[in-house]
């Protein structure tokens, strides 16, 4: 795996569908309840998941820029399709992934 430590990641704004979503009128299973509708593992692609899972694995310090300016320095403790769980000052903090505009590994020297 390459390393990223001090690099920027740019995390692209998540696009709506233009079209509303419609409930799904498939059949129903043998007890009449509807059948669950099969969901890719995750949303995010396969360069996020390979970040994502290093960063937690080594417990990478990261520096999480918001789309208004805003940053918090924190380690990854958890993720998942439209959130991260990134510890800062002692407190879990929940973040969407929709409000972050940058990303970066702080180097282990400064």
């Amino acid at each position: 795996m390459a390393d990223h430590k001090g690099q920027w990641v740019e995390v692209p704004q998540y696009q709506r569908p233009g079209k509303a979503r419609v409930p799904s009128t498939k059949p129903r299973n043998q007890s009449g309840a509807p059948r669950q509708a099969q969901t890719p593992a995750g949303r995010h692609s396969q360069a996020q998941e390979a970040l994502y899972r290093d960063w937690l694995a080594q417990q990478t310090v990261l520096e999480v820029m918001f789309s208004d300016g805003a940053a918090i320095v924190g380690t990854l403790t958890d993720y998942d399709t439209y959130a991260l769980t990134i510890a800062s000052d002692g407190q879990p903090r929940l973040v969407f992934k929709s409000a972050v505009r940058w990303m970066r590994a702080i180097p282990e020297d400064g």
